[in-house]
């Protein structure tokens, strides 16, 4: 599953290097918004909740 979330998120940042395609002649004006991707808070997210566990579990005392 994390492996998805960073392919994904890699696919992300890589389309927002490329230039937008030139604009056409429409006439839709009244597009809707697109939904906004969550991909990034997911993988932000993971990592933090990774990091977290290794602190608490780190911590636990041997017998």
């Amino acid at each position: 599953m994390f492996q998805v979330v960073v392919q994904s998120a890699m696919r992300q940042l890589k389309s927002k290097l490329r230039l937008p395609a030139p604009p056409t002649q429409s006439t839709e004006t009244g597009k809707k918004p697109e939904s906004k991707d969550k991909t990034g808070l997911i993988l932000v997210l993971a990592i933090g909740g990774g990091i977290l566990m290794m602190a608490i579990f780190s911590n636990l005392p041997t017998n």
